[in-house]
C-alpha cells in the first residue's frame, strides 16, 4: 500500500467509525452495535450535538486537503481510490455547506420519521440475546425521556428561527403517539418478554435487568404523554400553514433548489425539472391509452382508470393473499435475474417480505424497502401495506416487487454491501429524510433511478405479460412523472395541496387516498420525489448511449454491472464511468476493467441449474425469499 493509500484509508475509517460511535440508531441499522467505541444508547438530539457534529467534519475536510497533495493523489492512489477521496471529500463540503446554511435538521418530527416512527424501529433492530445486550436495551430505555426532551428543544429552537416544516406534514403524528401511549408503549415491552419471560428463572442480575426495563418504560410513557402535549398544545397551532418549500422556509428558493440537487444530484432548475415532468406525463399518458385499447377501451382511457381504480377484480381478496402473491413474484424472479446479470454479481443477502407496521400503515405507501445487513445479519425487508385493502391494487403488485425488491433495491442495495468499497460508500443511511440536504448524501438520484429503471425491466424478466399488469407499470411511472410536475408545482409555482391531488387524480390510476397521502409526502420531503424519474431517464439514456455505441458487442450483463458495482454514486460519475466501460470494449481492454467484481457472491463457473435448483424456500421461513444473491 501507498503512502497515499494509507492516509485515504485511515481517513475513510476514521470517519465512518465516527459515525456509528456518535450515531446508535444508524449503527443499529447497520448492524454495527458491537463495533461501536461510546456507550450511549440513542443518537444525542441536542443543540450542541449538531454542532460538535459540524465542527468534527470541517476538521476532517481539513485533515485531508492538508494530508495528501495533488501529487500523491495522482501517482500514488489507484482509480478507485481517487474516486472514493473524490466523494468523501465532496461529501464533507457538502456537509459542512448545507449544514450551515439551512439547519434543517430543526424539522425533526412529521407524519413520516420522528420519535413514533423512528424508536420502535430502532427497537426492532436491537438484539437482547447476551447479558450485554439486555444491559443495553435497558439503557436505550431510559434514554428515551432524554432523547424525547432534545427533540423538544429541537422543535422549540425551529420555531423560533421559522425553521418549520408545514402543519399539513404533522397530520396525524398526535394520533400515532397517542395511541402508542395507549398500548402501554407495548413495542418497547414485547422484547423485556421474550428475553426474560415471567423472571422466575432468571438470574438475580438479570431479575434486576429486567425490573430496571420495566420502570424505564413506565418512565418514557410519561416523557411521551408530556412529549405529545407539547406537539398538541404548543408545535402544531404554530407552524405554518404555506406548504411551498419556497416561501415558507427562511432563504426558501436556496433551500427548495439545494434540496433538488441534493436528491436529484444535477443541477437542473425547478423550471426545467416541472417541463421535464410535463413531457414525461404527455408521453407515458400516450402508452397507457394502447394499453387500454389492448384491453377494450380504446379512446376511452379515463373509463379505464376509473376502471382499474374501482373493480374488485383487481383488489386483494385478503391481507394473506397479497403477502402471498408478492412471495410468489419474488420466487420467479429470482432465476429470471440470470437475464440480465452475470451469475458472479448476483449477491448472497436474503429478502423478507412481511407486512407494514401497523401503527404506521395508515400513512405509509403501498410498499418500501429496508436494507438488511451482512454484519448483524439480517435480511432485506421489503414492506407490503396491507391496511386499507380495498384501495391496493393487484395490477401494481409486479412493478411494485421489481422496484423496491429484485433487481431493485434489494438486489442493489445488497450488490453495494458486498463490494470491496470504502464503508461510506458501502452503506446507505436511509433515515432522516427531513435533514435533507443537511446530512451525508443517498445519492436519491442514483438509488430511486435505479429502483424505477427495474420497473422497466420487467419484460426481460418474464413479466407483464396481461394489459392490466403493463398498465400497471406505466401507472407507476405515470406516478414518478407526476411528481416532477407536482413537487415543483408546490414548491416553486404556488401550486396548492388541492391542486397537486387533482394533478395526480387525472394523470394515474391512484385512488384518492393515495393521492393525498402521496402529495403531503412531496410536501413533507421537499425534492425527494423529483429524483425517481430524473434518474431512471439518467440510466436508460446511458443504457442507450452504450447499446447504440456497441452495437453487437452490448450486453445488458455487462452494463448492470458497470451501474452497479461503483455502488451509489453522482449521477455524473456514473456517466463517466459507463463511458470509460464503452471505450474500454471498444478498445478490447479484457471487456473494460469496470466488470471485475467479484467480492463475496458466487463465481461465474457456478451451473445456472444448481442457480435455479438453490432459489427455493428450504431452510428458509414462509416469509423468506432464499438468497441467491426503499419508499416508492
Amino acid at each position: 500500500m501507498s503512502p497515499a493509500s494509507d492516509i485515504v484509508e485511515k481517513e475513510f475509517a476514521a470517519t465512518w467509525q465516527w459515525r456509528i460511535d456518535t450515531d446508535p440508531e444508524l449503527a443499529a441499522a447497520l448492524g454495527m452495535l458491537s463495533r461501536r467505541r461510546s456507550k450511549h444508547a440513542l443518537d444525542p438530539r441536542s443543540l450542541d450535538s449538531f454542532d460538535q457534529r459540524l465542527a468534527w467534519v470541517k476538521k476532517a475536510l481539513e485533515r485531508i486537503k492538508n494530508g495528501i497533495t495533488p501529487e500523491q493523489i495522482e501517482n500514488q492512489l489507484t482509480e478507485d481510490e481517487r474516486l472514493s477521496l473524490k466523494l468523501y471529500t465532496q461529501q464533507l463540503e457538502d456537509y459542512t455547506h448545507y449544514t450551515s446554511l439551512h439547519k434543517a435538521y430543526l424539522c425533526c418530527v412529521n407524519r413520516l420519521e420522528g420519535p413514533q416512527t423512528d424508536l420502535p424501529l430502532y427497537c426492532s433492530y436491537l438484539p437482547v440475546k447476551t447479558r450485554t445486550d439486555k444491559d443495553f436495551f435497558r439503557d436505550f430505555l431510559k434514554a428515551i425521556p432524554i432523547q424525547l426532551l432534545q427533540i423538544q428543544s429541537l422543535l422549540v429552537q425551529g420555531l423560533s428561527e421559522n425553521i418549520t416544516p408545514p402543519q399539513i406534514s404533522l397530520d396525524g403524528v398526535v394520533a400515532q403517539l397517542r395511541d402508542m401511549i395507549n398500548g402501554n408503549l407495548e413495542t418497547f415491552s414485547i422484547p423485556i418478554q421474550s428475553c426474560f419471560g415471567d423472571g422466575k428463572h432468571v438470574s438475580k442480575e438479570e431479575s434486576d435487568v429486567k425490573k430496571d426495563c420495566e420502570n424505564a418504560i413506565l418512565l418514557a410513557k410519561d416523557a411521551f404523554i408530556k412529549f405529545t402535549d407539547f406537539l398538541e398544545n404548543d408545535y402544531v397551532p404554530n407552524l405554518r400553514t404555506e406548504i411551498s418549500a419556497s416561501k415558507g422556509y427562511p432563504n426558501g428558493e436556496k433551500y427548495y433548489i439545494d434540496c433538488l440537487k441534493f436528491h436529484t444530484t444535477t443541477t437542473m432548475s425547478p423550471t426545467e425539472i416541472h417541463q421535464l415532468g410535463l413531457d414525461e406525463v404527455i408521453r407515458v399518458r400516450k402508452e397507457m391509452e394502447v394499453i387500454a385499447s389492448k384491453d377494450g377501451y380504446k379512446g376511452r382511457l379515463d373509463q379505464y382508470l376509473e376502471h382499474l381504480r374501482t373493480s374488485t377484480d383487481f383488489e386483494p381478496k385478503s391481507a394473506t393473499a397479497l403477502l402471498a402473491h408478492y412471495r410468489d413474484l419474488t420466487q420467479r424472479l429470482y432465476p429470471a435475474l440470470l437475464n440480465i446479470l452475470h451469475m458472479r454479481s448476483l449477491p448472497r443477502q436474503p429478502l423478507k417480505i412481511t407486512e407494514t407496521p401497523t401503527a404506521s400503515a395508515h400513512m405509509a405507501p403501498a410498499a418500501y424497502y429496508l436494507a438488511g445487513s451482512t454484519d448483524a445479519p439480517r435480511p432485506g425487508m421489503f414492506y407490503v401495506n396491507t391496511s386499507k385493502l380495498a384501495t391496493r391494487r393487484t395490477y401494481e403488485c409486479e412493478a411494485l416487487a421489481l422496484h423496491e425488491a429484485i433487481p431493485g433495491h434489494h438486489i442493489q442495495g445488497a450488490i453495494q454491501a458486498e463490494c470491496k468499497l470504502p464503508e461510506f460508500r458501502k452503506y446507505a443511511e436511509d433515515r432522516r429524510y427531513f435533514e435533507s440536504p443537511c446530512r451525508f448524501p443517498f445519492y436519491t438520484g442514483y438509488i430511486e433511478g435505479w429502483g424505477l429503471y427495474s420497473e422497466t425491466l420487467g419484460k426481460e424478466l418474464g413479466l407483464y405479460n396481461h394489459p392490466s399488469d403493463e398498465f400497471g407499470q406505466l401507472s407507476m411511472e405515470a406516478l414518478r412523472s407526476s411528481r416532477l410536475v407536482v413537487d415543483t408545482g408546490m414548491h416553486s409555482l404556488d401550486w396548492s395541496h388541492e391542486q397537486a391531488v387533482q394533478y395526480m387524480l387525472e394523470n394515474t390510476a391512484m385512488g384518492e387516498h393515495d393521492a393525498r397521502t402521496e402529495v403531503t409526502r412531496y410536501v413533507t420531503w421537499p425534492g425527494q420525489a423529483t429524483a425517481y424519474k430524473v434518474g431512471e431517464r439518467f440510466i436508460r439514456r446511458m443504457r442507450d448511449y452504450a447499446e447504440m455505441e456497441l452495437q453487437d458487442r452490448f450486453d445488458v450483463r455487462d452494463f448492470h454491472d458497470v451501474v452497479l458495482l461503483c455502488g451509489a454514486v453522482p449521477l455524473d460519475v456514473l456517466e463517466a464511468r459507463v463511458k470509460e466501460y464503452v471505450e474500454g470494449v471498444k478498445n478490447d481492454i479484457s471487456k473494460c476493467t469496470k466488470l471485475q467484481k467479484p467480492p463475496i457472491g458466487s463465481t461465474e463457473e457456478v451451473a445456472k441449474s444448481s442457480f435455479i435448483e438453490s432459489m427455493t424456500f428450504v431452510n428458509w421461513c414462509k416469509c423468506c425469499v432464499v438468497p441467491g444473491a426503499c419508499q416508492v
